[in-house]
């Protein structure tokens, strides 16, 4: 076969091949992240494998690098419906149509859960929901919680200092068999309202807030939440055990 005869279908097979691989980055790639930012899903990942506030910070810098590409795939839409590079076909055009949807879709969602975040004193949105559920299920599967009860059932008053603050902070070396598999940062015994010891595990930093598990007694009274500035968000785990996250 000649030779000159070959470039004009390869190039439509290049430029076919181009059209398909810009579907996967620009129609799927943002289904998938719109799951894992706006509607939580990396917070509830990074709460159940990686509570930290290393992985916590990195993933809020990550969601802005992450709202740039969405911008620029909505852009990207808008330009190929104008119709200026090349006519679409009616299919491509709906496929086009769907692709800068998603995008724009990401873009409402964000901007809605900002503005209910300023505008309603109780909203926490998916960000923050999806991590303490994370979190949560860390608890269920790391901590031997009925080891832990018998633990604290066997501690005596001199391993608890009340004029402390209401708080004894526990060194790492003190911590029992059954909360480490958690790796939390810090531990906290204090009692709770019938007078029994409860231990509380932390994680967190003034400027991203605190998250927390508090264990005790099945009979312990789980607080309701705080939605003021300050106040502890609640998520009960099970009777006596719950997580709280405070910005």
């Amino acid at each position: 076969m000649n030779e000159h005869t070959k470039p004009k279908r390869t190039m439509d097979m290049t430029a076919h091949d181009k059209w398909k691989d810009s579907h996967v980055v620009l129609f799927f790639l943002p289904v998938i992240l719109t799951i894992l930012f706006p509607l939580g899903g990396m917070f509830y990942l990074s709460g159940r494998f990686c509570p930290y506030v290393t992985t916590f910070c990195c993933i809020n810098l990550f969601y802005i690098v992450v709202l740039i590409f969405i911008i620029y795939c909505f852009i990207s839409g808008i330009m190929k419906l104008s119709g200026r590079k090349r006519k679409l076909t009616r299919n491509e055009k709906a496929l086009v149509t769907t692709e800068t949807t998603i995008p724009l879709v990401f873009i409402i969602l964000v901007g809605a859960f900002i503005f209910l975040g300023f505008t309603d004193e109780e909203f926490r949105g998916p960000r923050f929901k999806c991590f303490m559920y994370g979190i949560r299920d860390c608890v269920k599967n790391k901590i031997d919680i009925e080891a832990t009860r018998i633990w604290l059932k066997s501690l005596s008053d001199e391993d608890y200092n009340e004029k402390d603050l209401n708080y004894k902070r526990l060194s790492k070396a003190k911590w029992p068999e059954s909360l480490r598999g958690l790796k939390h940062t810090v531990a906290f015994l204090s009692k709770d309202g019938n007078g029994n010891m409860k231990v509380r595990l932390g994680w967190g930093s003034g400027m991203l807030g605190h998250w927390d598990v508090e264990i005790g007694m099945k009979n312990m009274k789980i607080p309701k939440s705080n939605f003021s500035m300050y106040g502890e968000v609640i998520l009960p785990v099970e009777p006596g055990v719950y997580v709280w996250l405070s910005e």
